[in-house]
């Protein structure tokens, strides 16, 4: 506080860190002046905050405020128990002694003198001087913390306000030191800057003021802030702590902010907000009291008092609020108005314009909208501006929703008397002779987002009608579609089409614009359907189901391209025709579309009512085919044959096989029959209809030996049974014969003379095993090799085995050409020994000497002597040649021949 009255805020300040400082090194005790004061129950919100309304006038002059009783009573609360310093009580038990007489000057009465109390010194001064002793309190705290301190210093009692202290360490003014001095010197002062605004740097209006002091920010970096001072109090206030508080500082508003933070003005506002109530609350009493109360007072659309009453000539009296202003009116009582709604009856010529006086309770919305009634009707104001409802669209707007609608966007406009028009923030209203048009909510939304009359959709032409589905309205360009919070215009084409099919109830709201390509081509998407007009057809609806299977597909965009028509039902199902297929609705797969050559082959078929019935899935495809499944039947494409069908005998045996993933793969033509059978070919074989296995597959190498064969009508006849393996080898029967394959010899056949005698003998898993060469024939006889033997023609012994060491017998004796010759008749055994009958010879096989051959000139003499029941018995060696004789032994004597 500088001693100096007329000199500008930046000279004229005193308490800041460095005067802090200053009196410490004086007192010889470091005082804490930096806030940190406990926040109480009741404790201020810095959302309450205003940088240019501190305190109200009202407020800071209620010299009378507090009695010494009161002042004592509260300092006695704020020390409990002193410990005092230095010789100096806590402020409740001080007592100023022998303070001077001062006379009367331009801003203080007479003061009487003599030993004060601090409380009788605080309030004597406040009384004198015209401050309040609310403001000396809180002045005392915020400059050197003596409210609540329990040791106070002499040097926090000696500069006890900052008066005559200005800011830059440059030391106190003794002319004010001491506690009397300091009180009634701040207490003089400010009403020195009450006196003589222009003789001080702030102003009323706008202001840069610092943030911080400089020391500590030599730099300026800190800066200014804009402030719109509101009033003297403020002003005074900043002109004696000329600093207002960063962000910062109001974030943590009990504590420290940060190197930009003041807090001298903060903490006058937080303390006097604590200790006092609301600083820029006036009082509020009476008939005016009960209106403020009424609106929810401080908390209400009033707010809180920023004047006392004050009365316009024998008019009228009001009292200003933050949020507007409470009237009174001779003989028709008090109304409260808010600021939206007071600026436009003000606009409409006030108490003597159209509007007249209030007659009604303001009603509110929580955006901030009001209305009140009038004598010249009901004006709907919002921040964005109001005017008075028209009278012929009163009832309408107030059954709409009233002030929920939003303020008035201009007055009522008419023409021909009656024919009239008035816009609010959220609806708008259309009056006749017969009747009012409302257009409000979503579909007001979506018809102003449109350009409202001069858009598409034009004026209403009747009023919304709502279900619990949604509201539709109609207007010369078409509807409006709302469900909750959303709408869309429909336009004309597709209106049409929306209202036919039952409107809402069957299409859902609209859930995004319609799109057009000219002027009767449009779509439009809603919730449960899409509508789409064409220049050369009838509108298309297409509805749930279809839709969503449509719109999977991708919409025009995809294969099925554009609807031609709605659904339509027969007995079997429902479908929907498009430009490039149609969807179909099965039994278990929902709705399925069926296009392109899948169409054309099912319509081929017959359709739903055809061969291959209703389809039971979507197509599918791998990286060979593509395919879609019917009830009775598959259609498979392949790039290379189109569209075949799969179906009848023919279906379960190829899925069986893995359909197209399968062994038989696609199929390369559909079915075919010829007189003895039906068949159909695929990519990796054939199925084949037989007489008593079903339909079989032939695939692989069977297929080409088949075929080979002459197939159906060739050797081996009609496949008798599928293909079956046993470990070593695989075979598949036909009609005359057996296709057998082995990883060594690939497949062979089996047939004619050979089949029954090689099944005989067990067939592949038999002692002949499976075949390693396909049948042949020589100028004596045909025969065929397998694993275990042979099978040979013989003349008059039909098809014979040789096998084992029979085998390697006869080979080695020439075989068919040799001296054996041909076997005679299959092997045979008697107890003793085991032997196969040749042309010329035999072999006789004993477990002890294994097979022996006993063939011309031997065989003769040894036949004729018996065999092995004569007179020689079981061979015992082979014959053996000496010179030109050749001898043979056997069990009872040896046998010599010329040979």
């Amino acid at each position: 506080m500088s001693v100096a009255s007329r000199r500008p805020p930046a000279v004229d300040r005193r308490i800041g860190v460095v005067v802090v400082a200053l009196v410490a090194l004086l007192s010889g005790l470091l005082v804490a002046v930096a806030p940190a004061v406990p926040s109480p129950a009741s404790a201020a919100n810095a959302a309450d905050f205003q940088d240019g309304y501190l305190i109200s006038d009202r407020n800071f002059l209620d010299s009378g405020s507090l009695t010494v009783d009161e002042v004592q009573s509260f300092l006695n609360a704020q020390v409990p128990t002193c410990r005092a310093n230095d010789g100096m009580p806590c402020l409740k038990d001080y007592v100023a002694q022998s303070t001077p007489s001062l006379a009367a000057n331009s801003y203080c009465s007479a003061f009487p003198g003599g030993t004060m109390s601090a409380a009788r010194l605080i309030v004597t001064v406040s009384q004198v001087c015209g401050i309040s002793p609310k403001v000396i309190l809180v002045m005392l705290q915020k400059e050197q913390g003596l409210i609540t301190d329990t040791s106070p210093s002499r040097g926090q009692y000696s500069a006890a306000l900052g008066q005559g202290c200005p800011d830059g360490g440059v030391g106190c003014d003794p002319a004010f030191a001491g506690f009397f001095y300091q009180i009634y010197g701040a207490a003089r002062q400010f009403q020195i800057y009450l006196k003589f605004p222009k003789s001080f740097s702030y102003q009323l209006g706008w202001n840069n003021i610092l943030y911080q002091a400089s020391p500590p920010d030599t730099s300026g970096r800190c800066g200014t802030k804009r402030v719109f001072i509101q009033n003297d109090a403020t002003r005074a206030l900043y002109v004696y702590t000329p600093y207002t508080p960063n962000q910062a500082a109001l974030d943590n508003l009990y504590g420290t902010g940060d190197f930009c933070s003041a807090y001298g003005n903060r903490n006058f506002w937080r303390l006097y907000t604590d200790w006092f109530g609301n600083p820029v609350g006036d009082r509020v009493t009476g008939e005016y009291a009960a209106v403020w109360q009424a609106l929810g007072g401080s908390s209400g659309v009033l707010g809180s008092p920023t004047s006392d009453v004050v009365c316009v000539a024998s008019r009228y009296c009001q009292q200003s609020f933050r949020g507007g202003t409470i009237f009174w009116f001779p003989g028709r009582g008090v109304f409260g108005v808010p600021t939206v709604v007071e600026t436009m009856w003000r606009n409409l010529g006030f108490i003597d314009g159209a509007p007249g006086f209030p007659t009604g309770v303001v009603v509110c919305a929580a955006d901030g909208t009001c209305a009140q009634s009038f004598d010249g009707g009901v004006i709907a104001a919002d921040s964005s501006g109001g005017s008075l409802v028209g009278r012929h669209v009163e009832d309408a707007w107030l059954a709409a929703g009233g002030v929920a609608l939003g303020g008035a966007r201009g007055p009522e406009l008419c023409s021909n008397g009656t024919d009239c028009a008035q816009l609010f923030a959220r609806a708008a209203f259309y009056s006749s002779a017969k009747r009012v048009l409302s257009v409000t909510g979503a579909i007001f939304t979506a018809w102003s987002a449109a350009g409202m009359s001069n858009g598409p959709s034009g004026f209403p032409t009747a009023n919304a009608v709502c279900t619990s589905a949604g509201c539709t309205q109609t207007f010369s360009g078409g509807l409006i579609v709302s469900s909750g919070d959303r709408a869309q215009p429909v336009p004309l084409p597709i209106a049409a089409k929306f209202t036919a099919i039952g409107g809402l109830a069957t299409t859902g709201a609209p859930v995004s614009a319609a799109t057009c390509s000219s002027s009767t081509s449009c779509s439009q998407l809603f919730d449960d359907a899409r509508i789409d007009t064409f220049p050369d057809r009838a509108a298309v609806a297409t509805t749930k189901g279809f839709l969503d299977t449509w719109a999977a597909s991708g919409f025009e965009k995809g294969l099925l391209r554009r609807p031609m028509s709605d659904a339509s039902c027969s007995s079997l199902t429902c479908s929907q025709p498009f430009e490039g297929g149609v969807l179909v609705g099965t039994p278990s797969a929902g709705v399925v579309a069926v296009f392109g050559a899948y169409l054309d082959a099912w319509k081929a078929s017959g359709g739903e009512k055809g061969s291959l019935g209703l389809p039971t899935g979507a197509d599918s495809c791998d990286r060979k085919s593509c395919s879609q499944a019917f009830q009775r039947g598959v259609l498979v494409w392949t790039p290379a044959r189109g569209v075949l069908t799969v179906s009848s005998w023919f279906l379960s045996p190829w899925q069986a096989k893995g359909a197209t993933s399968g062994l038989l793969g696609a199929p390369t033509a559909n079915a075919s029959c010829s007189s003895l059978t039906c068949s159909q070919r695929f990519q990796g074989g054939v199925l084949v209809g037989t007489p008593s296995a079903g339909v079989v597959a032939v695939f692989g190498a069977y297929l080409d030996a088949w075929k080979a064969s002459g197939g159906e009508k060739g050797s081996l006849g009609l496949p008798t049974g599928a293909d079956s393996c046993d470990g070593k080898s695989c075979s598949q029967a036909f009609q005359r014969g057996v296709l057998v394959w082995t990883p060594a010899r690939g497949v062979l056949t089996v047939s004619s003379w050979f089949l029954s005698p090689w099944q005989a003998k067990g067939a592949t898993s038999g002692l002949l095993g499976a075949p390693t060469a396909n049948a042949s024939c020589s100028s004596l006889t045909c025969s065929q090799r397998f694993q275990g033997g042979v099978l040979v023609g013989t003349p008059s012994a039909g098809v014979v085995a040789v096998f084992g060491a029979y085998l390697d017998a006869w080979k080695a004796s020439g075989g068919e050409k040799g001296s054996l010759g041909l076997p005679t008749g299959a092997d045979s055994c008697d107890g003793n020994s085991c032997s196969i009958s040749f042309q010329r010879g035999i072999v006789v096989w004993t477990s002890a000497r294994g097979a022996i051959t006993v063939a011309p000139p031997v065989f003769d003499a040894w036949q004729a002597a018996g065999g092995v029941s004569g007179r020689y018995g079981l061979p015992l060696s082979g014959a053996t040649r000496s010179g030109k004789t050749i001898t043979q032994a056997f069990e009872r004597g040896n046998i010599t021949a010329a040979g």
